[in-house]
């Protein structure tokens, strides 16, 4: 059983509300700030409506080197790239197609933020970025959504969320790899030569499907983690 859609498509309109209690759950402030959560709110007021979130994303075959822990992306063209997944290639053991993808909130939020720290308010940019992190968030769930569902109408199931650089053995470098699979063009979005994407608030992913897979929800790499009992940053 293949996936035969093997084209770019391009998310340009993609919902990604923020409401205040996204941020407040984001700062873990208890009530006793009353003064913080209020400039929270503010900023949020006044960030509506300008971040404009898009996405691109494809389909592959996919390939297990069986060794050092490489893993094959196969173009339509019949071309291939090898990625090096390090330690986190156990979790592509049961991938036969993987979902490639770049998604990014755009430059709005991140140039409102520059504008709030130019300005000494140091506190609005942070909230800035804040909420910027959390349109990144709803975004990614709308990413994860596409490979779910592309999985239960294959009767397969789904690999952990894997990117580059945020992961044990995946280095950042092999972003540009990645990245290359795909017209970033068609998101606005850029990528420099020392692997880092631009805007800043933009991300890189891979996510497996396959028939070995048991898991039908994309989940996380953090149960490899050792302190991952103790983690503020642990995803859920």
């Amino acid at each position: 059983m293949k996936i035969t859609d093997k084209q770019p498509h391009v998310l340009s309109r993609i919902e990604a509300d923020v409401a205040f209690q996204d941020l407040e759950q984001k700062l873990k402030t208890s009530g006793d700030s009353p003064e913080i959560l209020k400039i929270a709110e503010k900023t949020l007021n006044k960030a509506k409506g300008i971040w404009h979130p898009k996405a691109v994303f494809q389909w592959f075959e996919f390939k297990n080197r069986g060794q050092d822990n490489l893993g094959r992306i196969i173009q339509s063209s019949g071309s291939h790239v090898d990625f090096n997944f390090g330690y986190s290639s156990q979790f592509l053991t049961h991938a036969r197609h993987a979902l490639v993808s770049v998604y990014t909130v755009g430059q709005e939020l991140e140039q409102e933020s520059v504008n709030a720290s130019s300005k000494g308010d140091l506190l609005g940019a942070y909230f800035f970025d804040l909420i910027g992190l959390i349109v990144l968030g709803k975004v990614e769930q709308t990413v994860k959504e596409i490979a779910e569902k592309q999985a239960r109408d294959l009767g397969w199931g789904v690999s952990p969320f894997l990117s580059p650089g945020s992961i044990h053995g995946w280095e950042l470098e092999e972003q540009v790899k990645l990245c290359s699979l795909l017209p970033l063009e068609n998101i606005n979005v850029k990528i420099r030569d020392d692997a880092v994407l631009s805007p800043f608030k933009t991300i890189s992913c891979l996510i497996g499907l396959g028939s070995g897979y048991d898991a039908i929800q994309v989940g996380t790499t953090c149960q490899i983690c050792s302190i991952n009992h103790e983690c503020q940053m642990k995803q859920n």
